[in-house]
């Protein structure tokens, strides 16, 4: 019987793996302001030491109001490097599984209720709530407050937090970069003619 090619070696790029299992990013909501708790460290850990190729931490923000939830992982200062290195020094220390990050800016679908409590949006003035942005002023579901039109100045802002997170990524150590550009965040609602209606270059 021919062994299943799942547990033989592959290489991307740079990056050598012992197998072709790779651990999918999974959000937690349990940061508190952008930052890993004690959570991040048992999640993390525990799927690092299950035998899979590559760990791929969950979608971070690279801007506070990029955020999914008021919950998610952001690496977009000085704060949430360091809750991150905390985590990542722990989890290496028994595992030297290649770890991954996921950079991501979720557009008109920020600003949410953690799933558990519903995940509904909050409203700009809402405990935990704030306006969220997109290529165009629509929102994602009709009954949802719309999001503002990105100006090319917020434009270039954007581009230039997902090159600071890459170099915190890179300070912190991941074996690769992620940039998220699909389930309906702000890079794939630029793809999309649902969402992105500008005229502009």
């Amino acid at each position: 019987m021919t062994a299943s090619k799942l547990f033989s070696p592959y290489r991307i790029g740079s990056l050598e793996l012992g197998n072709r299992i790779i651990i999918a990013p999974m959000c937690q909501y349990s940061a508190e302001n952008g930052c890993m708790t004690d959570w991040h460290l048992i999640h993390l850990g525990h799927l690092a030491c299950s035998g899979a190729a590559c760990l791929t931490v969950e979608a971070t923000a690279v801007l506070p109001e990029g955020r999914i939830t008021y919950a998610d992982v952001g690496l977009w200062s000085d704060e949430t490097e360091a809750a991150m290195r905390r985590v990542l020094t722990s989890v290496r220390r028994y595992s030297d599984m290649p770890l991954v990050i996921q950079l991501a800016h979720a557009g008109r679908k920020a600003s949410t209720e953690v799933p558990w409590k519903g995940g509904k949006q909050i409203p700009p003035g809402g405990a935990d709530g704030w306006q969220t942005v997109a290529p165009s002023a629509l929102p994602f579901l009709l009954e949802e407050n719309a999001p503002v039109s990105l100006e090319k100045g917020e434009l270039k802002r954007i581009c230039e937090a997902f090159a600071e997170a890459a170099l915190r990524a890179a300070r912190l150590d991941f074996a690769a970069i992620q940039i998220h550009a699909a389930h309906g965040y702000l890079l794939h609602q630029f793809l999309s003619p649902l969402s992105n209606i500008r005229l502009d270059e």
